[in-house]
């Protein structure tokens, strides 16, 4: 064994002083050994003006002792063990970690004020977004201020008066031997209320692998290392570092290893969980223990939202919210498939549907697909029509959840129970009818007794009775309900597939409810109202009256032109499904960055699209350019909607064609230029080449610069084939959504029959839909989301 022992250590006084702790150990260990300290000085101690994040913080207090490690210039490297990096440069490891100090944070004061007590916006003073989080959430009134510098800096700091309260490492204050009397005032904070960081109050040597090792393990505390192993390993399989906004903290009972972590994924909110493992002591089941704990704490969440009876606009805010950030949508049928366009582009969409005896996936199926999911880290929302826990097995897949630990919200939606009546114009309670309304399922489970329904107590009630998923059934429940006393003259109704424009009613009585929705042809899903409230319909029934009442249309165009023509459709009473099946993904060229860069050289913009519009200005304004730089500019559009885009931007079109097409923009505007205009067209990838053509021809030089291309959202395959048949007309307002749509209906090599009325934004796109096989019912003549509107209340009407 070397009779000299380097130790490498940083310059400040602590550091020092833990470095002499491990020397005084070797010494006491090895009497024959000298120990050499070598003061060192790390990017961490020289840029203090500064958080640890704005210049790396990983290993900011280690990498140049390591490098003298790896040259060999010192032998041992002493750290505060949460100080530590996660990985170590190759031939680099923990050798030793000496037995844990106290691990509590401290609160240091001038005057003895409890952390609690602190008035309103007094200042504590850390660096790390750990202590930040946790101390916010025991006073959410303090500031927070960083701090930098050596434990003498910063309460120096304090007794300035630049800080009301710092926060300060129990085992460093008393290895400076700080920890009572003088000027300041102690407050320990306990895990509960401030967990530690991972490592915190162990002592760590690094040295290369295998070099010292009789040394080190004289030097080596099992119960810390396994600690320290555990905590490190939770701590890198988060892919968090020293400074990540996390905390763990390791016990040792006997031979039984627990702990506690915390995470803030998001930088704001904090989770804790906790585990342990018997006989956790060896290293590799301390790391098991961590790597088992982070998969807890990273694990997802899931949302049991209600989706409401199928009218999208009856959707509520809190549920579209959830749809917009999660990582998977679970759905099923009842829920209208407008929202799966609020899905984010990245996330997946999962069937889920259930209706009568045609089940996708199981109900245990989908309870194990949740957790899978969920614990794989993933932010799930499942889907439900209706509300979750009015007869939506809700309460099933909670209790599951529950039980496998995995975190949920309820969020309740509109139910059918009283939605689809108030469409049909039957109020389940009125003044003069009924004080009371009482929900039944009228498709009760398989494991319970068909006449479990007391229909005594049901046939006496007064109020209404409202049957769900009780078509298959009706026979039965008029039955009892007659045999029971009900009155067989008592009103009574079937709605079918309420508040959408599938929706049916049959009305009669209990007596006669059975034929007339057999003559009116209702299906699944559908309720059944009884009592005297059914007797309204005819006076206050509302829903229907409008041209395009009944009419279920397909809009398949990209986000922004889905919306403005589903809202021009429902305008007219038609139930517009926004199923974009086409999306545009933002392109970055050389010749894009030219362009944002210097506008004013060129005379004439030409937008094709108004998503080459949004797109631009957005690139302008991420630039931090001045709009006043377009001031020189022309500008020529493909049409009306285009206008409209650039006019919302403050410009309006210089020349718009009077057909809106790139054709006609071509033939009436390039015969307007002269040969010396500087062009530039602004547009899709795919876009068309007849400007291009056009000013060839022209000889007219001009630039072309991609703001986008137009990809294909293929997630919606399985749901397009699925509801097609469901559908009375599909729009279609590009050659590329007639492309998207005429691929995605094939399965196998094998088209699904569309029995839908397809009708198309202009001729450009008829010619594709041809060309794709595709039967056109109709174009626009004029080729906006009004023409495709017009052409729709002509078909109806002709049709009646």
């Amino acid at each position: 064994m070397q009779d000299l022992i380097r130790i490498g250590t940083r310059k400040s006084r602590l550091a020092l002083v833990q470095t002499n702790i491990v020397r005084q150990k070797i010494e006491e260990a090895f009497p024959g050994i000298r120990v050499e300290i070598c003061e060192m000085s790390t990017k961490g101690d020289e840029l203090l003006d500064r958080t640890l994040t704005s210049f790396g913080g990983k290993g900011v207090f280690t990498q140049e002792l390591e490098e003298a490690l790896l040259d060999e210039r010192i032998d041992l490297a002493v750290h505060s063990a949460k100080d530590m990096p996660m990985d170590f440069p190759k031939g680099l490891g923990i050798g030793a970690a000496l037995k844990r100090g106290p691990v509590e944070d401290v609160i240091v004061t001038k005057d003895g004020t409890k952390l609690v007590d602190l008035k309103p916006g007094s200042v504590v003073g850390t660096g790390s977004l750990r202590r930040e989080l946790q101390i916010r959430a025991l006073n959410p009134l303090v500031v927070i201020r960083p701090i930098r510098g050596n434990v003498q800096t910063r309460l120096k700091k304090l007794t300035d008066g630049l800080y009301d309260a710092i926060v300060l490492a129990s085992a460093g204050l008393e290895r400076l031997d700080m920890v009572s009397g003088g000027e300041f005032h102690f407050e320990k904070l306990s895990p509960d209320q401030c967990l530690p960081a991972a490592g915190q109050a162990i002592l760590a040597v690094e040295t290369k692998n295998g070099h010292l090792t009789e040394v080190m393990e004289a030097l080596n505390d099992a119960e810390a290392m396994a600690m320290l192993s555990a905590e490190r390993a939770y701590l890198k399989a988060i892919d968090g570092s020293c400074n990540a906004p996390a905390a763990a903290l390791a016990k040792v009972e006997g031979t039984k290893l627990s702990m506690e972590v915390l995470f803030a994924q998001d930088a704001k909110h904090v989770k804790r969980a906790s585990g342990s493992i018997e006989n956790g002591i060896q290293p590799e089941q301390a790391e098991a223990l961590g790597q088992e704990l982070a998969r807890k704490i990273c694990q997802g969440k899931v949302w049991l939202v209600g989706a409401g009876p199928g009218d999208e606009r009856l959707v509520t805010q809190r549920c579209l919210s959830c749809i917009r950030s999660a990582d998977v949508l679970v759905y099923d049928s009842l829920a209208t498939d407008s929202l799966l366009n609020e899905a984010r582009p990245d996330a997946e969409l999962i069937y889920a549907g259930k209706r009568s005896s045609h089940h996708h996936l199981k109900q245990e199926e989908t309870n194990a697909l949740l957790i899978r999911l969920a614990k794989e880290g993933k932010n799930v929302v499942r889907l439900k029509g209706g509300d979750p826990f009015i007869f939506g097995r809700g309460g099933e897949e909670a209790q599951e959840l529950k039980e496998a630990g995995v975190d949920y919200e309820i969020v309740p939606g509109v139910s059918s129970c009283y939605g689809a009546p108030a469409y049909a114009g039957i109020p389940v309670t009125h003044r003069d009818h009924a004080s009371s309304f009482h929900v039944i399922t009228g498709h009760e489970g398989a494991h319970k007794d068909s006449t479990v329904l007391d229909y005594g107590t049901l046939a006496k009630e007064e109020g209404t009775l409202v049957f769900l998923m009780g078509l298959k059934n009706l026979p039965n429940i008029t039955k009892n309900l007659i045999a029971n006393g009900k009155n067989p003259k008592t009103p009574a109704a079937v709605v079918q597939e309420g508040t959408t424009a599938r929706q049916k009613v049959a009305v009669g009585t209990l007596e006669t409810i059975v034929e007339e929705a057999k003559k009116a042809g209702i299906q699944t899903p559908a309720i059944t109202v009884i009592g005297d409230v059914v007797s309204l319909r005819n006076e206050i029934g509302w829903y229907g009256n409008q041209p395009l009442s009944g009419k279920r249309v397909l809009v398949t165009a990209t986000e922004k032109m889905t919306e403005h023509l589903a809202e021009v459709l429902e305008e007219e009473g038609a139930e517009a499904i926004r199923f974009s099946l086409i999306h545009t993904e933002a392109l970055e060229s050389p010749e894009l960055d030219r362009l944002v860069a210097h506008p004013e050289a060129y005379g004439w913009m030409v937008f094709t699209s108004s998503n080459g519009v949004e797109l631009f200005f957005e690139k302008l304004l991420a630039a931090g350019k001045d709009f006043r730089s377009l001031a020189n500019l022309k500008f020529a559009v493909v049409g009306e909607g285009t206008a409209k885009a650039l006019a919302g931007k403050g410009f309006l079109a210089d020349f718009v064609p009077t057909k809106y097409t790139s054709r006609t923009l071509a033939k009436e505007w390039v015969p307007t230029l002269q040969k010396d205009e500087r062009v530039v067209l602004v547009r899709a990838e795919e876009a068309s080449k007849e400007l291009d053509q056009a000013l060839d021809a022209a000889g007219i030089a001009y630039s072309k610069v991609s703001m986008y291309h137009t990809a294909v959202d293929l997630r919606k395959a399985e749901e397009l084939r699925r509801m097609i048949s469901q559908v009375d007309y599909v729009t279609l307002c590009s050659g590329s959504a007639v492309r998207a749509f005429a691929s995605m209906l094939e399965e196998d090599g094998v088209r699904v029959d569309c029995p839908a009325k397809i009708i198309c934004i202009g001729p450009v796109t008829e010619k594709a839909a041809e060309a794709a096989g595709l039967a056109v019912g109709q174009s626009a003549v004029e080729y906006t989301a009004e023409g495709i509107r017009n052409v729709l209340l002509a078909d109806v009407k002709a049709g009646k």
